[in-house]
């Protein structure tokens, strides 16, 4: 029998797989998780299963891409490049692995602030992004466990790419956001 978290998981999905892109709250620019009917307990279950790539690269907001368009705007972006705090806390990923959020804060040995502005700068960058759930903390957030983006690699089959991957991922990402907001996305 299947349960209305099952559907909506699969309805999740196969948004994703259409559009590419979601955000997690309402705005004004992009369809968000309520605005299609699924809540963070949907967004959790794709994370789990690595069906999406949890980040903060769409307007420093959470954001949640398909693997595909993943894929595809790694090939497009040109990411920034660390600064010290935020070396810090991803080569912790790189060398522990994959930690929840108080663990990787422990042994990062920084200030709140400095902690929150390096995951925040890797989650905008595509550098780390939720590697699976931790704990509930309400029926709207709960923990995560990061990963640097190449442990999430390496969970799942990398999609084939067309030739062209700035062009496939404008198709795709231009079916729920205009080409002007494309190009303010793809050029921060």
């Amino acid at each position: 029998m299947e349960t209305a978290y099952s559907v909506n998981k699969i309805k999740l999905r196969d948004y994703l797989d259409y559009a590419g892109i979601l955000t997690c709250n309402v705005n004004p620019y992009l369809p968000s998780l309520s605005d299609i009917g699924c809540d963070w307990s949907d967004a959790v279950a794709l994370i789990d299963s690595h069906d999406l790539f949890y980040c903060k690269a769409y307007r420093k907001r959470t954001t949640y891409l398909s693997r595909h368009v993943y894929f595809l705007l790694n090939q497009c972006l040109n990411k920034k490049p660390l600064n010290s705090d935020a070396a810090i806390v991803y080569d912790i990923l790189k060398q522990a692995g994959p930690l929840q959020t108080a663990e990787l804060k422990l042994l990062a040995r920084m200030e709140s602030s400095s902690f929150s502005k390096a995951t925040s700068f890797l989650l905008e960058n595509m550098y780390i992004t939720a590697y699976k759930n931790g704990e509930f903390l309400n029926s709207n957030w709960s923990t995560l466990t990061y990963s640097t983006a190449e442990d999430w690699e390496k969970c799942i089959e990398f999609p084939y790419i067309e030739s062209n991957a700035r062009e496939e991922l404008k198709m795709i990402l231009t079916r729920t956001m205009t080409e002007k907001e494309f190009e303010k996305f793809i050029r921060p």
